[in-house]
Parts: structure tokens; C-alpha cells; sequence
């Protein structure tokens, strides 16, 4: 049976946001009323007939309401579906239905805001010229690295009777105070940074707090000695930010740190082989790395060439989801840290300030990558997505089908296949890249 046709106007509300108004002629308002009530016709179940078999008349006598409520329920998305197809919109949010309207034998009307993809002209993005990063690795980052494995092992031993210096490992108890209140009671979040009896404090300039290491050279163990500390104007605890705090330090103990020497046994012990194998084993690690940060450098510079090259205006659902998802994930970054709550809430609105400028750029590339995705004919395959989603599962320690039945529940297909969509417009425009 043909369709009669809907009357739809399209109206532009902002920049990336039309509001279409729809009107259902009230034979298709019909059509549907009939086949929802032969839907319930087949299922009634009314006393003195037997079930499907109660007249057409008598269902819709006693499911009328029902079978108007059900009518509209399937009328609206099916209308809905028909003109954005029909007026050819793209669009990227999720229907907000308003002024509903409907009568019996009459037509069904209603409009709604929806948010499009915007319309832009691509940037260049064949031959983007990028920065080369070195990727070699030299004799003296090996033997760095191998120091610093050293240093992972090293035993501390109590140093000879004298007095403290520089680069030794001292055991201390602190005590703050602030115009001789306690700092525990003005900052007691912040348990540590008050007091603390047994403190390994590495003495480097700058190593805990402004100053104190050097404060503390020349003390003897058992000596007591009281110390003044200025706090930096961007303190991230800003009740002591720009003030100044006493700390009484008790001296238990000096060590001194043996790191042990690196030779074939040390090479045997860390890695089971020999110092050569070990150096070899390191530098192929450490260029893998180089290799890995390279790509990763050369795949943040495109994006950020191709957001620059290019202005226009953004869904305003999309960023705003954008940005409370980088929000939480910011958050979670932060507390996964140690970083107090209470810090977090000081920060709020820097911390959105930072998720909505990231928002922006992670939506507008999002764009950008889907339409060069399009030129190009980039897909991602049913077999790519199998694979990451194997990896996925891999990666959390749980089966294949425990993974595709999360993902199901969090609906997050399409958000799993937009990031390997993004990932292969990149692997594509690395290829196409110029490297100076």
C-alpha cells in the first residue's frame, strides 16, 4: 500500500540545530490505528470467546486507549525515520519530541530539535608535513637505564657518625605548625604533609618541600632542629598556598644508599644472561619506546594540524557529552592517584574548563576523520572489530562472549567502531605524511 505523503518543514534554530515539524495525514494515522488493533484482535483475551477469536468491535471497544497509545508509540519513530530521510539530514542526537498532537480520525502532528553534522570544507590532509623524532637509542641512555635498575635493587646501609649531607637517605619525624597552630587541624585531609613519624627524605634540592633538604644539612642523628617553609603560590593544597609553615624535624637515622655494581652477575640476577645481553635486551626496549612515543607525537601533530586548518560550528550535545565523559575520566585519573576529593572540588572548574577544550578538539577531529574516512572509502571490517574486542577481553582477563555481552549491555559498538574508524584514518594520513 502506497504511503501518503507527510507534510515536513525544516526550520534553522542555531548552527548545527534544525527543528523539523511533521505532520502525518490522518489516512496514516488510520493505517496504523487498524494495524495495532489487529495486533491486539490476534491477542486478546475476553470472557465468552476464545483467545484471538473476540470480534474486531469488541477489542477495540475494551483496548481502545491502548491501541491509541501504541499507535502513536510506533507512528512517531516511523515518522520520525521517514524525514530525516526524506529532507537527506544527518544527524548526530537523539530526537527530542514536542507538541505532540493527535485526534482521533485526525491527522498526527509533532516537532522536534535535532542537532546535524556540520557542513565544512576538508582541510589538505594528503602530504601533512610532520616533525621526525629520533628514535635511536645511544650507549649512554642504555647505561642510564641501567643505572636506574641498579638503583631499584640497591641496599641502604646507616651512614659513619657525621653530619648530614646532600644525597644521603634521611630518617626523620616532622611535626608543621602555622602561626603555632598545628597544620593537622588546618589541613587534616592532608595527613602527611602535617606529620610524619618516620619519613625516608631523599636530600635533593627541591626533593619534598621548597628548601627543606637544605635546611636540614649539618644535622646529627638524635638532633632536633626547627625549620621555616615557604609553600609555592600554586600549592595544590590552597589553604597553605603562598603561606608560610614551622616544621620541628627530629634526625633518627642517616643512609646512604649501595646500588650494586652492574656486571654479569648483576645481569644474571636482574634478567638471567650476561651484561651483553642485557645492554642488547635494553636498547631494543628503549627503541620500541622511542618508537611508540614517535608515533604517538606524529599522530597528536596531524590532529592538531588538521583542527587548526579548519572552523566550524559543533553539535552542542556532542561536545557536552564529550565533555562530562573526560570530566569523569579526568576525575578517576586524579583519585587512582591519591589526590584528595577535597582538592578535586577546589580545581572543579579549572579541571572542566581543561575536559571542555579537549571536548571540542576530540568532536571536531571526530568529524573531520569520518568525512576523509568517507572520501577515501575507509571502513572497519566485522573482522577488526572481532579482533580488538578478542583484546579487549584478553586485557581484562575474561571471555570473548563475557566482553561482547558488556559491550552490548553499554551499547558502545558504535563508539568502539568510531575509534578504530579514527585509528585507520590515522594509519592512513601517517602513511600519506612527510616527515622533515
Amino acid at each position: 500500500m502506497l504511503k501518503s505523503p507527510m507534510n515536513i518543514t525544516v526550520e534553522d534554530v542555531a548552527p548545527c540545530k534544525k527543528r523539523l515539524k511533521i505532520e502525518v495525514p490522518a489516512n496514516r494515522v488510520q493505517q496504523a490505528y487498524d494495524r495495532v488493533a489487529g495486533d491486539f484482535q490476534k491477542e486478546a483475551r475476553i470472557p465468552g470467546f476464545r483467545p484471538g477469536h473476540a470480534p474486531r468491535t469488541v477489542v477495540v471497544k475494551k483496548y481502545h486507549k491502548d491501541i491509541e497509545s501504541e499507535a502513536q508509540r510506533s507512528l512517531v519513530p516511523e515518522a520520525y525515520e521517514e524525514a530525516i530521510t526524506a529532507k537527506k539530514l544527518r544527524v548526530v542526537s537523539s530526537p527530542q519530541i514536542e507538541d505532540l498532537k493527535y485526534q482521533p480520525g485526525m491527522s498526527l502532528s509533532f516537532s522536534t530539535l535535532v542537532e546535524l553534522v556540520p557542513e565544512f570544507k576538508l582541510p589538505e590532509y594528503k602530504g601533512l608535513t610532520l616533525k621526525k623524532q629520533e628514535t635511536e637509542v645511544t650507549d649512554e641512555e642504555v647505561d642510564k637505564t641501567l643505572i636506574s635498575l641498579a638503583d631499584q635493587r640497591a641496599e641502604f646501609d646507616n651512614a659513619p657518625e657525621r653530619p648530614l649531607a646532600m644525597d644521603d637517605f634521611a630518617v626523620i619525624s616532622y611535626t608543621g605548625k602555622m602561626d603555632d597552630k598545628p597544620l593537622l587541624d588546618l589541613v587534616p585531609e592532608s595527613k602527611n604533609l602535617a606529620v610524619n613519624p618516620q619519613f625516608w627524605l631523599w636530600m635533593k634540592a627541591e626533593g619534598f618541600l621548597p628548601k627543606f633538604a637544605e635546611q636540614c644539612v649539618g644535622m646529627n642523628k638524635g638532633e632536633t632542629r626547627t625549620i621555616e617553609i615557604e609553600f609555592p603560590a600554586d600549592f595544590p593544597q590552597t589553604k597553605l598556598a603562598g603561606k608560610k609553615a614551622q616544621y620541628d624535624v627530629e634526625l633518627k637515622e642517616i643512609k646512604i644508599k649501595k646500588a650494586p655494581v652492574i656486571d654479569d652477575a648483576f645481569a644474571q640476577e636482574v634478567a638471567k644472561m650476561d651484561l651483553i645481553e642485557l645492554k642488547k635486551r635494553v636498547r631494543e626496549n628503549m627503541e620500541q619506546e622511542k618508537k611508540t612515543q614517535a608515533d604517538r607525537a606524529a599522530r597528536s601533530e596531524i590532529v592538531q594540524k588538521l583542527i587548526s586548518a579548519v572552523e566550524f560550528d559543533l553539535p552542542p550535545t556532542a561536545v557536552d557529552e564529550e565533555t562530562h565523559a573526560t570530566v569523569y575520566d579526568i576525575v578517576a585519573e586524579n583519585q587512582g592517584r591519591g589526590v584528595p576529593a577535597s582538592v578535586l572540588e577546589e580545581k572543579k572548574d579549572e579541571i572542566f574548563n581543561n575536559a571542555a577544550k579537549s571536548a571540542k578538539e576530540s568532536v571536531k577531529f571526530r568529524f573531520i576523520s569520518s568525512q576523509i574516512a568517507e572520501n577515501e572509502k575507509i571502513d572497519v571490517s566485522n573482522e577488526q572489530m572481532a579482533q580488538h574486542l578478542a583484546f579487549l577481553a584478553q586485557r581484562e582477563g575474561i571471555t570473548l562472549e563475557k566482553m561482547i555481552d558488556r559491550v552490548r549491555k553499554n551499547n558502545a559498538f558504535g563508539a568502539i567502531r568510531g575509534q578504530l574508524l579514527r585509528q585507520a584514518v590515522l594509519d592512513f594520513l601517517l602513511k600519506e605524511a612527510k616527515f622533515e
